[in-house]
C-alpha cells in the first residue's frame, strides 16, 4: 500500500529540480540574447549554431522555443542520470519505502517535464510579442515551429513527451550503475542508444537511420499517431523503472 509520504517526496525532489533548472533556464536566456543583440555581424556561420553572414546582412533565427529543445533534453538526461545517486539514496535513507521514492520521482520528473515545457513556450510567445512592437537586430523565427507540427499545442505536447523520455533514459542509466555496477552500467548505456532510436524514430525519422527497416514514418502518418507511440515508450520506461528499483539494495 502507498503513503501519501510519496507526495513530499515528490515534492522535495521538484524542488532541487526545479532550483537547477532556474540556473539551466538563466544561462541559456543569457545565451539567446546575446545572439540576438551582439552576434548579428560579419559572423560566420559555424555548424549550424550562428546564423550570420560575412557581409554584415543578418538573416533569420529560430526563436526561443526551437533554440533550446536540445539543450532542454540535455539537460533533463542530466537530472535523470543524477536521480538514483542523488535522491533514492537519501529518501530510502530516511526511511522512505522504495516504492514511495519511485512515484515521488515520478511525478517530479512529469511537474519538471512540463516546466521544461512551458518555459520556452511562455519566452517564445513573449519574443513574438516584442518583434511585432520592437525593432529588433536580427529577424526572429517564432513561428514556424508550430506550423509544422498543426500549432503551439502540439509542439508543446512534442517538447513535454521528448523531455520526459529524456528523463528517463537517463533515470535507466542511473539505476543501472546504481544496481549493478559499472561494468553492467555499460549494457544500460546501450539500451539508451536504442531509447533515443526510437524516440527519434518517432520524432525525427529522417535521422533515425537505425530504424530504417521499420515499416513507415510515424511522423508523416499522423502527429497525435507519433504522440501515442511515445506516450507508450515512456509507460514502458515508467515499468522498467519500477522493476529496477523494487529491489535495489541502497549503498550506504
Amino acid at each position: 500500500m502507498t503513503s501519501p509520504r510519496y507526495r513530499r517526496v515528490a515534492a522535495a525532489v521538484f524542488s532541487d529540480m526545479f532550483k537547477w533548472s532556474l540556473w539551466f533556464f538563466s544561462i541559456l536566456f543569457v545565451i539567446h540574447l546575446v545572439r540576438v543583440f551582439w552576434l548579428n555581424g560579419d559572423t560566420i556561420q559555424i555548424e549550424g549554431f550562428f546564423v550570420f553572414s560575412q557581409n554584415g546582412d543578418t538573416n533569420q533565427i529560430e526563436g526561443f522555443f526551437v533554440f533550446s529543445q536540445y539543450s532542454v533534453n540535455i539537460f533533463m538526461l542530466v537530472v535523470g542520470i543524477m536521480s538514483a545517486y542523488v535522491f533514492m539514496s537519501r529518501h530510502i535513507q530516511q526511511g522512505v519505502s522504495r516504492k514511495d521514492s519511485y512515484l515521488g520521482t515520478a511525478l517530479a520528473a512529469l511537474a519538471l517535464s512540463a516546466f521544461a515545457t512551458l518555459v520556452p513556450l511562455a519566452v517564445n510567445g513573449l519574443q513574438h510579442l516584442l518583434a511585432e512592437t520592437i525593432s529588433l537586430p536580427v529577424e526572429l523565427d517564432t513561428v514556424s515551429a508550430f506550423e509544422t507540427t498543426g500549432g503551439w499545442f502540439a509542439a508543446a505536447i512534442a517538447l513535454f513527451l521528448n523531455t520526459l523520455t529524456f528523463f528517463l533514459a537517463g533515470w535507466v542509466i542511473s539505476i543501472g550503475y546504481y544496481r549493478f555496477g559499472w561494468i553492467a552500467g555499460f549494457g544500460f548505456i546501450a539500451l539508451s542508444f536504442v531509447i533515443f532510436g526510437l524516440n527519434d524514430y518517432l520524432w525525427k525519422p529522417n535521422t533515425a537511420d537505425a530504424m530504417e527497416w521499420l515499416p513507415y514514418n510515424p511522423l508523416e502518418a499522423n502527429f497525435w499517431l507519433t504522440a501515442l507511440g511515445s506516450s507508450v515508450l515512456i509507460l514502458l520506461l515508467f515499468s522498467l523503472m519500477r522493476l529496477l528499483t523494487k529491489r535495489v539494495t541502497i549503498k550506504m
